[in-house]
């Protein structure tokens, strides 16, 4: 068994068709809250979600036999981007989630 120390709360990750019955055992022997996971949905997926598809456009063609060398590439790709492109995501996924607030998940 392993040692919780401060808050016991986890994310919900163990409900469902998945789910473990020793894990969820176990923590309710540890006394750990498990929190409701929010719905999946691609409009409020993370912001650096949105740099997947134009990270994966800038190295298009390219193959890497390393994980280093593709580690070294997304790097460079992510240092050349400019800060505006960052920003921008943010401010996008905060009104995507304004949106989701006003229309109460709808």
């Amino acid at each position: 068994m392993f040692e919780v120390h401060g808050p016991k709360r986890l994310p919900d990750i163990v409900t469902g068709p998945h789910e473990a019955r020793a894990i969820t055992q176990s923590l309710r022997e540890l006394e750990i809250q498990v929190l409701p996971h929010p719905a999946c949905s691609p409009d409020l997926a993370t912001c650096d979600f949105c740099l997947f598809l134009t990270l994966k456009d800038r190295l298009a063609g390219q193959n890497f036999d390393r994980i280093q060398d593709l580690a070294k590439a997304l790097n460079s790709e992510l240092r050349t981007m400019p800060e505006e492109d960052f920003q921008g995501v943010f401010r996008k996924r905060e009104i995507r989630l304004k949106r989701c607030i006003e229309s109460h998940g709808e």
